[in-house]
């Protein structure tokens, strides 16, 4: 009998190990984040929750969309923040689109990275290029 695959919110365990403390997150400054639709986002507040405003493509349409932190809790925080950026992002909506989706393009490798750990195609623990894995922040 073979091992049963890990649960996928243990999968989740290694990222929320190496997430920038929600203390440390600066509303207007934008991130490295694993969410289900983005991979860079602005800190803003949506309803008096923390969230990131972020590049969405759906249906051939490209635009804003926020995803609430995943201290909100299930099931609409999804948005883990791991990285920040040290560039200002702009404040109109038509820049900050093309921004955000120029961002996505060069923080790839590190998304991308952060689904494969979720998704089980590689194994926790293992640097990625997203940073160091032991950030020690909550």
């Amino acid at each position: 009998v073979g091992q049963s695959p890990m649960a996928l919110v243990d999968r989740y365990e290694p990222l929320l190990a190496r997430r920038l403390s929600v203390d440390g997150v600066e509303l207007g400054r934008a991130y490295v984040i694993h969410a289900r639709n983005g991979g860079v986002g602005v800190a803003v507040l949506e309803d008096g929750e923390l969230g990131y405003r972020l590049h969405r493509e759906k249906f051939g349409r490209h635009f804003l969309f926020v995803e609430l932190d995943w201290d909100v809790g299930p099931p609409h925080g999804t948005a883990i923040p791991l990285q920040r950026i040290e560039e200002r992002p702009p404040e109109s909506e038509e820049e900050l689109l093309a921004w955000l989706a120029a961002r996505e393009d060069l923080h790839r490798a590190a998304t991308d990275a952060a689904w494969d750990v979720v998704l089980g195609r590689s194994r926790p623990g293992v640097s990625s290029p997203a940073g160091p894995s032991a950030s020690g922040t909550r």
